[in-house]
């Protein structure tokens, strides 16, 4: 069979070839009418661009690069494959980049994907190196963040958050209601806006209920290593304070490894501490006891900045109040802290 050509896609779709190749490379503005018909015709003729002459032609890849700090987080894997799977559906793909916290990668990621010329970055977290920022910025890069929001005096760049700040109020106010009395916070190192606010949100709901935050029972990493592990290590300081009667864990991993330790101890859960994680991941409701935690809406996050991204691509116009969307998590209570109210 001969090859499809993007004359044959013209001829088809009943449009020039420029317009073919507008639409395939999103060069310009086209009306959804004639693009589905496009679409529909390279589907039907099974028509394959030809990605190096595309690129050397509109000096852009059909690649997306992507930041995050580890894919072996549950949290971050979701996301990643959210993200995958819209810009699939576009013709885009994706370039992933694991930069664990560490400033160094995250220059060389986003160098990298700026000498690229990547279509689009997303940033799914808050970077450590914040100069990466002006980077996208000054190489006019289409750039969203996701779970944070950066203040640029160069340029806004759009986000997609979760009020962090609300979820761990709500996780103070659980434990509050069940009755606690000697909450412990434990996290992993405060890098990024996220766990920053959790952190805030957590100390000043618990000062506003009268139940002063006791510096002594708040626990942070200093240093960035597997999730689960880190918690079971935090958790060798809660046995050491026998006062303590809940836990809030900024992540579900260090829930896992906390748990596992206190079982280990020979602390009953939640009869002797209540514990609550942050995230939701697939295996809270799996671990036993099947663990209290905040839910994120960590799908349409990702669901909702891919399609910003793809927005500012194809140069289409955002409202302002649509730049910055800020989506609720809720509470999620299982058996690692039910039963005590």
């Amino acid at each position: 069979m001969k090859k499809a050509t993007m004359k044959d896609v013209a001829r088809m779709a009943g449009v020039t070839q420029p317009t073919v190749s507008h639409v395939l490379n999103r060069t310009a503005p086209i009306s959804d009418e004639v693009a589905c018909r496009v679409r529909q015709a390279v589907k039907e003729l099974g028509y394959r661009p030809n990605a190096n002459a595309r690129s050397l032609k509109t000096k852009k890849t059909n690649m997306v690069g992507l930041l995050i700090p580890n894919i072996s987080n549950g949290y971050y894997a979701d996301i990643v494959q959210t993200v995958e799977e819209e810009l699939r559906e576009e013709g885009l793909l994706l370039f992933l980049c694991n930069t664990f916290h560490e400033g160094v990668l995250e220059k060389k990621y986003t160098d990298t994907l700026i000498e690229q010329n990547v279509r689009g970055i997303i940033i799914g977290y808050g970077l450590a190196d914040e100069s990466c920022y002006a980077s996208v910025i000054d190489n006019e890069i289409p750039t969203v963040t996701l779970d944070s929001k950066i203040v640029s005096s160069k340029k806004e760049i759009p986000s997609v958050e979760i009020n962090n700040e609300t979820g761990a109020r709500a996780a103070a106010d659980h434990l509050f209601h069940i009755g606690a009395k000697n909450m412990c916070f434990i996290s992993e190192p405060l890098f990024n806006r996220a766990l920053k606010k959790r952190y805030i949100g957590f100390k000043e709901r618990l000062d506003e209920l009268g139940v002063p935050f006791n510096q002594e029972f708040c626990f942070l990493e200093t240093m960035e290593y597997d999730k689960i592990e880190m918690g079971y290590n935090l958790g060798a300081h809660v046995l050491m304070n026998k006062q303590i009667d809940a836990i809030f864990a900024s992540t579900d991993q260090l829930a896992y490894g906390v748990i596992r330790r206190l079982k280990e101890g020979h602390v009953r859960i939640p009869e002797d501490i209540a514990v609550i994680g942050y995230d939701d991941n697939s295996l809270s409701k799996l671990i036993s006891p099947e663990l209290t935690t905040i839910a994120q809406p960590k799908t349409e996050m990702a669901v909702r900045g891919t399609q910003m991204l793809i927005k500012m691509i194809d140069a289409e116009n955002m409202e302002q109040e649509n730049l910055h969307i800020v989506l609720e998590p809720n509470l999620i209570i299982r058996e690692s802290t039910m039963g005590l109210a």
